[in-house]
Formats: C-alpha cells, sequence, structure tokens
C-alpha cells in the first residue's frame, strides 16, 4: 500500500515577525477565491524543505528559508484539487531574496494574529492557524528577551520557560544590514522574571535583551522661580 503524498505549506513571516503571507487561489473552481499558505507538493527525491523552497519559488518568484515545521498537519481532499488523502504540513520561513508576487494565485495579502479569521481560509490549512497566532503574537506580559546563537539553546530554554509556567516565543534575529548568509542569533520573548532569564542565557552563553525605560515627554519641567523685582547692582563706591 502506498503511503500518502505529502504535500507542504509556508507560513511566510514578515521581517518583523508580526505577520503572515495569506495567498488567495484561483483554481479549481471550488477552492477559488479562498486563501491559503502557498506551497505545494514533494516531487520525488525531494525533502520538504527542498519542495517547499522550490515551490515558493515557482508560485511567488522569491527565495525563503524555512526556520521550523509546526506539530499540526492536516489531510487533503479531493475539493482543494490535490490527490485524496495527501498529508500537508506547514513550516514557518521568511524571504532571504526578492519580494512575494503572485503568479499563480491573484492576490496576496500579509495579515497580522488579529486579521487571520478576516479571510476564508481552505479548509486543510485552518488547523494552522491557532499556532500562527502564537507565531505571530507576542506572549501576553513578556517584557524581557533572551538573546541565543544555537537555535537548539533557545529552543531548549523556550521549553524550560513553559515547564515552568512563563510564555515564551522563539524567533529568529536579522540584523538590519547584514548578509543573509550570516549566521544571525535567535531570541526568545518571556514574560518570566528577570532573574530566571539570566540564568537560562548565562547557561548557554548568551545575553539578556532588556529594553530601556524612555524618558517620558508628557511630564512637565519643575517650574523655575523667577524674580519677583529687578536685580540691583551692587556698585564699588568710588
Amino acid at each position: 500500500m502506498n503511503s500518502p503524498k505529502t504535500v507542504v505549506a509556508a507560513a511566510i513571516l514578515s521581517a518583523d515577525g508580526k505577520q503572515v503571507l495569506a495567498a488567495r487561489r484561483t483554481f479549481p473552481p471550488e477552492a477559488a477565491g479562498r486563501w491559503e499558505l502557498p506551497g505545494g507538493k514533494v516531487e520525488e527525491g525531494e525533502t520538504p524543505e527542498e519542495a517547499l523552497v522550490r515551490e515558493i519559488g515557482e508560485e511567488l518568484g522569491c527565495l525563503i528559508e524555512v526556520l521550523d515545521w509546526m506539530q499540526s498537519e492536516s489531510v487533503i481532499g479531493a475539493s482543494t484539487g490535490s490527490a485524496t488523502g495527501a498529508r500537508l504540513v506547514a513550516a514557518t520561513a521568511r524571504v532571504v531574496a526578492g519580494e512575494p508576487r503572485p503568479r499563480e494565485h491573484d492576490q496576496v495579502l500579509w495579515l497580522a494574529a488579529e486579521d487571520l479569521d478576516s479571510v476564508d481560509w481552505l479548509e486543510p490549512d485552518r488547523p494552522f492557524l491557532d499556532a500562527l497566532r502564537h507565531v505571530l503574537g507576542q506572549p501576553e506580559g513578556a517584557t524581557l528577551r533572551g538573546i541565543f546563537f544555537d537555535e537548539d539553546d533557545a529552543r531548549t530554554a523556550a521549553a524550560t520557560l513553559e515547564r515552568e509556567g512563563w510564555t515564551a516565543r522563539v524567533a529568529r534575529e536579522r540584523y538590519q544590514g547584514e548578509d543573509d548568509d550570516e549566521d544571525h542569533p535567535w531570541s526568545v520573548e518571556t514574560d518570566a522574571p528577570e532573574l530566571v532569564l539570566e540564568l537560562l542565557v548565562d547557561e548557554y552563553d548568551g545575553w539578556l535583551d532588556i529594553p530601556e525605560d524612555e524618558p517620558d515627554d508628557s511630564i512637565a519641567p519643575e517650574p523655575v522661580d523667577l524674580p519677583g523685582e529687578p536685580k540691583r547692582i551692587k556698585r564699588s563706591p568710588e
């Protein structure tokens, strides 16, 4: 018995990691006008990552880097135009060259976490929406970021924080002006106390990124006492 074919989809994140790219289908007729995470079938001899990079190049004309595969998956039925029983998996990704422009879709749209329900998603893509809300949305109350040089260290630290009851979100750092081939570090955003995160970054040779308090321009300076009458000048006697 043949194993089900695998279809891959890309949750392409904006440069700041706060939006994801959705693409609107034009075919088949039953899928036209509905939205999906772009992607396609894994061909024989390809890895899922290779297939995803190739498909996005063909569909959107840009080069992506695959960041992380999501835990959820779904089954694609005949109603989406793919082979019945195909297994759909999705990964977060970022653009490293070019600009996403629709070639096989009629429109693309950047969506923030609060906008994900504003479009009509194809059914197989819906299981990924909750995970995307977590990826796109900064954990409530998060004030600290730990920076790690290694992805495994960042994810281990995030898992440790979550086991202890704190929220944590892992993201890829991208420094402006650096080449895309540079080995960018990873960040963990969390609502954990500073001491807790500091112990983890010390363990993995990372560092804390604590936002500095900005001055409150709304607070007026203390008034200066002005003299009530002209100042008398003392003259030396002639």
